[in-house]
């Protein structure tokens, strides 16, 4: 495939990634996609079969940026708090760099579970083992509780993901609802996630 041809398929794969973010799988249009970029629904075919094909491809990408590095983090030879800090601060700039995108993976994979969660199983494997390891360590020398690592992990992925993904609800609800409440909500709370996992597995 020619530069040029690459670059056009990037830019569909582009435009079509903000289309079903904001529309998701079945209210997409293809040609909307095709009016964004200014092209044809036929060149969308051309580099693209299917809008099921191009859906695919936009998730699988979606995904992997939503995931990618923590299965190097959990295998990383650190200590098992600065290794939580990581993994924290990693989720964290994930959920706040684009949090539509976040949202777009867990609501259509909600959706579309039979066809998208065998997708997910494909580009994202997370090794646990080194992980499991520290923390059973941890816990025999009386450092931390006793743990499950998938409970750690899933309490990590909560308190990073879900303020991201309920952002509007959190600033009418808890807030005078402007901006600037809103990013006071959020001000340190990558901080304040990491010491609520500390203080629990310490207690």
């Amino acid at each position: 495939m020619s530069d040029k041809m690459k670059n056009t398929r990037s830019e569909i794969a582009h435009a079509a990634r903000a289309e079903f973010v904001a529309h998701g799988y079945e209210g997409a249009r293809l040609q909307k996609i095709a009016d964004r970029i200014g092209v044809t629904k036929a060149m969308i075919h051309y580099y693209f079969n299917t809008k099921r094909e191009l859906f695919e491809h936009v998730f699988r990408q979606s995904v992997e940026e939503m995931f990618s590095g923590l299965a190097e983090l959990l295998d990383k030879n650190i200590p098992l708090f600065k290794k939580i800090e990581q993994l924290i601060s990693a989720c964290h700039n994930k959920a706040e760099s684009d949090p539509g995108v976040l949202g777009f993976v867990l609501t259509e994979s909600n959706r579309n579970a039979d066809w998208l969660l065998p997708v997910i199983e494909e580009e994202i494997t997370l090794e646990k083992s080194a992980f499991a390891e520290q923390i059973e360590e941890a816990s025999a020398s009386y450092t931390i509780t006793s743990v499950d690592p998938n409970q750690l992990l899933l309490n990590i992925f909560s308190l990073c993901y879900y303020p991201s993904l309920s952002a509007p609800v959190n600033r009418a609800v808890l807030t005078d609802g402007d901006d600037k409440s809103g990013r006071e909500l959020t001000a340190g709370r990558q901080g304040i996630v990491l010491d609520t996992i500390l203080n629990w597995l310490t207690a």
